[in-house]
């Protein structure tokens, strides 16, 4: 027995599972519970009207007979007017005692007693016995005549009326099927027709998870939800083709990077073995440590990008001081750079990690460093209006050409290819910054700076204002060795919607 539940549960499960089927189950099951529903009201409204007819005809049929012996007594009783009618079973006329005086029919009993003059009762749900258990309802009339006190008693009989509406009953139990297995049949073929095009992007999407991203799905020309959904299958195929091709260029781009370094200390670690001889100390000052300092670089910033990629850069939120950690890195510039180094700092609090908004803030520095002549500038300012704070560093290098200043910001991209790589950076620093500065909900650019060089800038939205957080300008220095970067109109933005690599 339970070898034959286990069996059968699985093939009902499977035999269920098509949508197509689903629905014609579930379209089925509501027009029969709608329809039941509907023919049982029917039925029901049905019987209280006929019900409800029949009596006021016997109402009438009373209150006309009782005018008639009013005015003539029983005189007035034609043979017509006694007679049975759709829905008046009996009419009988009956005196004070309770005796017959006039029926329909011969030997009828009377269902009620007599009433005085001026009184009406009507009763319903007279069961009389031998009379097929049928229901009846009687109208009593008392009226006063020429023939003394006269009843007159209309009996409605409601056998014929449940009758009738069983007999529609039972039709509407023969047809209602076969209405149930049209609309059944029906809505499976509509179904299907309509599920089509969904099966046809199944094969097509199927077809294409083999291996050539570049496909698209055939949009049906229908403008309903399932045109919608193979154009967001066609969006998603096309981010997914975007990632990949980015997915391969930052493994290519990654392997160049890290084949140099590895290259350097494998032959000489390959040469010193071969020797026999150890590496001297010079060797290992000049070219192995700084190539083992690169590579790890490397792979630390690698890691970086990667953990922004699969879970974004997290920031710890907290108070930060914005002008401190630029008035630092003013600081350590003026130590390690030979460049001369000129400030214009404000007084601006954001919300955000110090860790992080430090390393944005020396990538740009140290990006400015490389590339500068003579000097660099840091400045800050605040746009009240719209709660903003910039932070720019600029320096007099050779700038950045227009065609290179939106890809400047994406991975492994060295717009110098020939300058020593030891010096040149690895390509990741400023796609950190600009990984770090959407975390914090900003953006970062990059402009020219006036004369030469190039300029570039963090906005970050400011913290809620304190009573100590004015904006006033603290400047580093008396004089600014050279004007601070004024932007042209149209400058590039890091795009921080990059599809993650």
């Amino acid at each position: 027995m339970p070898s034959t539940t286990d069996s059968s549960g699985p093939g009902a499960r499977r035999w269920l599972s098509p949508v197509r089927t689903r629905l014609t189950l579930v379209a089925t099951a509501v027009v029969t519970v709608a329809m039941a529903l509907a023919a049982a009201g029917m039925l029901l409204t049905m019987h209280r009207i006929l019900i409800r007819d029949a009596e006021s005809a016997g109402a009438t049929r009373a209150h006309q007979l009782a005018e008639a012996l009013e005015a003539d007594g029983l005189n007035a009783m034609t043979p017509m007017m006694l007679a049975r009618a759709p829905n008046v079973a009996d009419v009988v006329i009956i005196d004070a005692a309770g005796e017959v005086q006039k029926s329909s029919v011969v030997g009828v009993r009377p269902l009620l007693a007599s009433l005085p003059p001026g009184r009406t009762k009507v009763v319903r749900n007279i069961e009389v016995i031998g009379r097929y258990d049928y229901r009846y309802t009687v109208n009593a009339v008392g009226v006063q005549t020429p023939d003394g006190p006269l009843t007159v008693l209309v009996t409605t009989d409601q056998g014929p009326i449940t009758t009738s509406v069983l007999t529609v009953g039972y039709t509407i139990c023969l047809v209602f099927p076969g209405i149930i297995i049209g609309v059944a049949l029906l809505t499976y073929f509509l179904v299907g027709r309509a599920l089509r095009p969904v099966e046809s992007i199944r094969r097509q999407a199927d077809a294409i998870s083999g291996g050539d991203t570049s496909r698209r799905l055939t949009v049906p020309d229908t403008g309903d939800e399932i045109a919608e959904l193979a154009g967001t299958m066609n969006a998603m195929l096309e981010r997914i083709e975007h990632s990949r091709a980015r997915q391969l260029q930052f493994v290519n781009d990654a392997s160049h990077e890290l084949n140099s370094p590895l290259t350097t200390l494998v032959g000489l670690l390959d040469l010193s073995r071969a020797t026999g001889q150890p590496i001297d100390v010079d060797t290992v000052e000049t070219i192995m440590l700084p190539d083992a300092q690169r590579l790890g670089r490397l792979v630390e910033d690698m890691l970086t990008l990667a953990r922004a990629d699969e879970h974004g850069m997290r920031a710890r939120t907290q108070p930060v001081d914005l002008d401190d950690l630029v008035r630092a890195e003013v600081a350590r510039m003026r130590a390690l750079s030979p460049a001369a180094v000129s400030s214009a700092i404000v007084a601006a609090r954001v919300d955000g990690d110090p860790g992080t908004l430090t390393r944005a803030i020396r990538n740009i520095a140290d990006n400015a460093a490389r590339h500068t002549r003579n000097q660099l500038s840091f400045s800050m300012s605040r746009d009240e209006h719209r709660h903003r704070v910039t932070v720019t560093v600029a320096d007099d290098g050779p700038g950045i050409a227009d065609a290179d200043k939106a890809r400047v910001f994406d991975r492994f991209v060295r717009l110098d290819d020939s300058r020593d790589r030891g010096q040149g950076g690895s390509g990741l620093g400023l796609a950190i910054v600009t990984e770090i500065v959407r975390a914090h909900g900003g953006t970062v650019s990059v402009a020219d700076n006036p004369g030469d060089g190039a300029a570039f800038t963090i906005t970050l939205p400011l913290a809620p204002q304190t009573p100590d957080d004015d904006g006033r300008a603290e400047p580093e220095s008396p004089e600014p060795e050279f004007p601070a970067p004024k932007f042209p109109d149209t400058e590039a933005v890091a795009d921080t919607t990059r599809v993650p690599e």
